[in-house]
Parts: C-alpha cells; structure tokens; sequence
C-alpha cells in the first residue's frame, strides 16, 4: 500500500508539474501509466497495479480534463484517451507483475538449486556412519536453521519432536527428528533433501564397508594360497636333502668313515635348524596377521640375547669372517627377549645366505637413549626393483643365493613387525664399499624415563 501511495503520488506531482510547462494530456497521461508499471514492478501484484490504473484515471480526469477538479468528460478525445489508458494501463500492470512473480520465482527457484547443491556436495567429503551423520545435522542446522537428531536405529521419534524417514536401497535406515519448532514449507524441503541425500551417503558407506571385506578376503586368500605355495616348494629342497641323508646314512653306515659319517649327521642337523626356523618365523606371521603378536616385556641384558642369538645362527655363519660388537658397560632395556633374540636371527640368517664363504658380517650395538642394532654384510647389497617392498611380506631375491635356499620372504616383514611393537624402527642402508646394513633401534629405559619429544626413529 505503502509502495503504491509513493508511486501514485510521484506520478500526480510529476503530471502536475510538466502540465505547468505547457504539456499535453497525451504525454501527461504517459507519466500515469509509467506509474502503473512501476507500481506492478514494486508489489509484484496484479490487484495493486490496476487500482493505480483505476486512481490514475480518477485523478487524470479530476485534475487535467476539462471541466478541470470534476469527472465529467464531455470531450470525445479525451473520453477515447482515458479508455485507452485505463486498457493499457490494466493490461501492461498484469503483464509485468506476471513478469516479476515469474523473477522471483526463479530467483527463489535458483536459492533453492543452490541449497541442494551444497547438501549434496556436503556429503563429498564426509566418510563414516558417524561422520555422515555429524555431517546432516549439521547441515540441517546450517540450511534450515532447526536443530535435529539423528537416530540409525529407527527409534521413533519422542512425542516433543517430528520424525522424518531416512530411506535407502535396502529400505528405512534411520529417522530424522527435529527437536524444536514445525518446519515451514522451505525448511521442509530442505529436510527432505538432508533425509535423501543422507540415505545416499549411508548406503555409499555401506557399499564401501562391503567392498572392503570383499578386498580384504580376496587379499587374505591370495595371501594364503601364495604361503601354501611357497612353503610346499620351499619345504621340498631341504626335506629331500634329509631323505637323502638319512637313506645314505642307513644304508651305507659302515661303509662310511667317521668324517663321513659327521658330515652326514651335520647336514641333517642344520637341515632341521633351517627347517625349525622356517616353522617359527611362518607361526610368527600368522600372529601378526591375526594380531595375536603378544609382548612380554622386560628388562634384558642385550649381551644376552644377542648371545642367544649367534648361538643360534653360529653353524649357518660358516666360514664367515664374524665380527660382534659390544658396548663396554653392561646395557639392558624393555623388550621380549625371545622375539628380539629372532630378530636378530632373521637379520644373521638373511646376511649369511645373500654372502658367498669367506665373507665379512658384522653385528653392532650401540647404547644410548635409544638401543641400536645393527647387521652388516658384504654381499652384492639390495637390488633396487626390492628395495621399496623390502620389508613387506613374500618378498625376496630371485637370483641364486649362498645356501641355494630361496626363502618365504617373511623374515624381514617379522622383524619390521616385532620392532615397530616395541617402539622402535628397522631400516636398510649400503655398507660402503659393498654390501647392507639392516638396523633396527629399540627405546631404553632412559627414553621412557625421560619421556622424550623425539621418538627412537630415523629423522
């Protein structure tokens, strides 16, 4: 009304002071029907902007027709005049409002697009049922300004609140509630729109969830039957090796000398040692993939596992130029002694069967705050397709090695696994001029004593 009285109004004085100047009615009347349209534009009303036409027909004949400040018309041009502004007036009042409820509407229809897009983009990035879910009410708090909750256990809604169906796939997923207020037509929509697109996401996540068993089966079998495989070729070299032994020594015993005779008896034994090993580091990795890999940690004197460890490993050495080095004090830190002591095994293990007889290793430890490790070797060093997965499962050299056995591939994956439960970090560096050094580092009890920012890691 407001808008309507300001435009007739300007319309009168604008006529009113153009007529002064000697203007005909012809273009006064032009001023009135400009008043129409902008009437139509300001209130987007059909109803106000022909009754602006209506008033201005009123106030164009009270005021510019002769006999002037009556609404009487005697003349039949002026009576033709006002006819056809009162036609023209009406019709293009009705078409521009039309126009401009049509503006509004996209307008308001390009809001609304705008929304969507951004509910629908907002789930891009959110992973998780609980993070889809955070996600929705917020935007629901964002869009629609209600507070809601959001229940994925189809509990009703309480009597306080108003539910909504999240629907998916599979059929209802969960219920929307909105704690406080009755949504209007708009946040209804919006509602709606979090309630479709959360179902979406809710099934993408279970769709996810899904494929990732599925992969993780797939792994797991490929895994398994990759084991089977290489423990059945792997297992035929030294079980042969036995057989062959064993008849050669029963059949032949007396014909045989005593050195003979030892030498049999120790390639048996060292068969067995391989084979032992093997089994152990096989049952250690299906506790690690079982995340069964237990720890029984206590203080240990490192002099003594690493003792534990060559004594083990002393017949594989050979002829190898064996070098081990201590620090002068006695050190002792946190650990499992049994799986440190494999860990060293594996790395002595690994060293002596990728370096020819008469070959140098060395085995170093260095205490501080944390315990360092170290196995060094002269061989032909870590090629570099490997280099990257060393320490991952089923990976090893395919070329020929010093003791003609190939391995699983599991030893060094074992070791990363049992170090890094200890705190600690297993690394591979070039021994300069030739061969690796495989270090692995283990906190002391001085690093948990002094609670140290730094970790016991490279870097």
């Amino acid at each position: 009304m407001l808008k309507a009285g300001l435009t007739v109004g300007l319309a009168t004085g604008l006529s009113l002071l153009i007529g002064r100047l000697g203007v005909g009615n012809e273009s006064i009347i032009m001023v009135f029907l400009l008043g129409v349209l902008f009437t139509a534009v300001l209130t987007s009303s059909k109803g106000w902007a022909i009754g602006i036409a209506l008033i201005s027909a009123l106030l164009f004949s009270f005021l510019f027709m002769k006999p002037f400040y009556s609404f009487f018309v005697y003349n039949t041009n002026d009576l033709m005049l006002l006819v056809f502004f009162l036609t023209t007036g009406i019709v293009s009042g009705t078409i521009t409002s039309r126009l401009q409820r049509e503006m509004n509407l996209a307008s308001e229809n390009e809001r609304t697009t705008k929304t969507m897009y951004r509910i629908a983009s907002g789930f891009l990035s959110a992973s998780g049922k609980e993070s889809v879910v955070k996600k929705a009410e917020a935007l629901v708090q964002e869009y629609a300004g209600l507070r809601c909750t959001i229940h994925l256990d189809l509990r009703k809604p309480s009597k306080a609140g108003k539910g909504f169906e999240i629907n998916g796939g599979s059929g209802t997923l969960g219920i929307l509630e909105i704690l406080h207020g009755e949504p209007d037509e708009q946040q209804l929509l919006i509602v709606q729109a979090v309630c479709t697109q959360l179902g979406i996401a809710l099934e993408r996540e279970t769709l996810v969830a899904d494929r990732e068993k599925i992969r993780l089966a797939m792994e797991r079998e490929q895994q398994r039957g990759m084991l089977l495989r290489s423990i059945a070729h792997d297992l035929r070299s030294p079980l042969t090796a036995l057989s062959g032994a064993g008849n050669l020594l029963a059949g032949n015993y007396h014909a045989l000398s005593d050195s003979e005779r030892r030498k049999l008896a120790s390639d048996i034994s060292e068969e067995i040692v391989w084979l032992t090993d093997l089994v152990e580091n096989i049952l250690s990795m299906t506790r690690i993939s079982e995340r069964k890999l237990l720890l029984h940690k206590q203080d240990e004197v490192i002099d003594d596992v690493i003792g534990e460890a060559v004594k083990h490993t002393e017949r594989l050495l050979g002829d190898r130029h064996f070098e081990v080095k201590l620090p002068d004090e006695v050190v002792t830190a946190p650990m499992d002694g049994k799986l440190i002591a494999q860990v060293i095994i594996n790395l002595l293990e690994n060293a002596a069967r990728h370096t020819p007889p008469e070959s140098s290793i060395r085995l170093a430890v260095e205490a501080g705050k944390c315990l360092t490790v170290s196995v060094a070797d002269t061989g032909d060093g870590i090629p570099a397709a490997i280099r990257g997965s060393l320490f991952e499962r089923f990976v090893a050299q395919e070329k020929e090695i010093a003791d003609g056995r190939r391995g699983l591939g599991l030893g060094l994956s074992i070791c990363k696994a049992i170090v890094e439960a200890h705190g600690g970090e297993i690394f591979v560096t070039d021994n300069s001029p030739k061969g690796s050094i495989f270090t692995f580092t283990l906190p002391t009890e001085e690093y948990y004593e002094q609670q140290a920012d730094d970790s016991c890691h490279r870097g």
